[in-house]
């Protein structure tokens, strides 16, 4: 029969085999650990119709015009919030629809974020990956609405 000092020594030299296995087969995404990324969106009503650029969208209503190509664009919503690396952001939208944004990578001053747009049976006609640099915007191009279509204005920092 061994000594409880024998079977002692052993049980913790396994901990510590275990432990260091364990060690290097588990990275965590270094810097990225921990850090929550803020989410700044806009949530704009587009359609060929009157009511010109809404004054509220500031300097983004360039980059909408040079993208798009509506003659009306209104600010319906500011939604802003914050996210851990692979934790979903949620906000509503309209007609019962929501957002959602997950924020999958950070690296070098550059976000990678799943956005999905669902719908109220749980399907996503918007499910895509954007990359955007920290204090960037990126367009999203959304579903229907009204006369026109969403278009979700995204910025991460």
């Amino acid at each position: 029969m061994r000594s409880p000092w024998a079977v002692l020594s052993r049980v913790v030299a396994s901990v510590f085999l275990v432990a260091g296995f364990l060690s290097s087969v588990v990275t965590l995404p270094g810097s990225a650990w921990g850090q929550s990324v803020a989410l700044q969106v806009q949530v704009i009503y587009a359609a060929n119709q009157e009511g010109g650029v809404d004054s509220r969208l500031g300097g983004l209503a360039e980059n909408l015009k040079k993208t798009f190509r509506y003659s009306m664009y209104q600010l319906l919503e500011a939604p802003k919030g914050s996210a851990a690396l692979n934790e979903v952001w949620r906000t509503t939208l309209p007609d019962n629809r929501s957002l959602e944004i997950t924020p999958t990578a950070i690296a070098d001053g550059q976000y990678s974020l799943t956005v999905r747009v669902l719908l109220p049976d749980g399907k996503a006609p918007v499910n895509t990956v954007v990359r955007l640099r920290r204090g960037s915007t990126v367009l999203v191009g959304g579903p229907s609405h009204q006369k026109g279509v969403l278009i979700i204005a995204i910025s991460a920092s």
